[in-house]
């Protein structure tokens, strides 16, 4: 199966997993929530994947991107100075960040498309195998819990995670 480079970003991390992509590509109702929250219309807050030409406001701003251009990669693991400062502090952030080293290990290993073969699977429901989000508890389409294999992995830190965003 041939997949789409324009949905693995720079960084590792596998853009049909994204909320903010699924939203984009398959959720009004979501876009228009998560673009509420940041204050942005549903158009600004829209995602075509990291290496396409719309992007959210804060990828338009990221570093990894035009650092592998420059450098001429097409991932971070690529890169002599892996893992760099910027890469350190962005997987720091946000717990759908968890997961990156083992990304640019593999990717580095197996190639980027042997790599979304296993994110698709692992982003998706055992019971329907609908891609969700590491912030989808409970699959978008069945309901069922947990979501997917990210989800069961890494839910306590996604929870923890939102309960400190809420109480900021």
């Amino acid at each position: 199966m041939k997949y789409n480079k324009t949905h693995a970003a720079v960084c590792g991390l596998y853009c049909p997993g994204c909320t903010v992509f699924i939203a984009s590509q398959e959720d009004p109702a979501r876009l228009k929530f998560l673009a509420d929250m940041s204050g942005i219309t549903p158009e600004e807050m829209r995602c075509n994947g990291c290496r396409s030409d719309k992007r959210i406001p804060y990828c338009e701003n990221c570093k990894l991107y035009p650092c592998a251009q420059e450098k001429g990669i097409d991932f971070c693991g690529e890169c002599d100075e892996y893992p760099c400062e910027d890469l350190k502090e962005f997987q720091s952030l946000a717990p759908h960040r968890l997961e990156l080293w083992d990304a640019h290990e593999e990717i580095v290993k197996n190639g980027y498309e042997k790599w979304m073969e296993n994110m698709k699977e692992h982003y998706s429901c055992s019971q329907c195998g609908k891609i969700n989000s590491a912030y989808d508890f409970k699959c978008r389409s069945c309901g069922s819990e947990p979501s997917s294999h990210y989800s069961e992995r890494h839910n306590k830190e996604v929870i923890e995670f939102l309960a400190k965003q809420q109480s900021k």
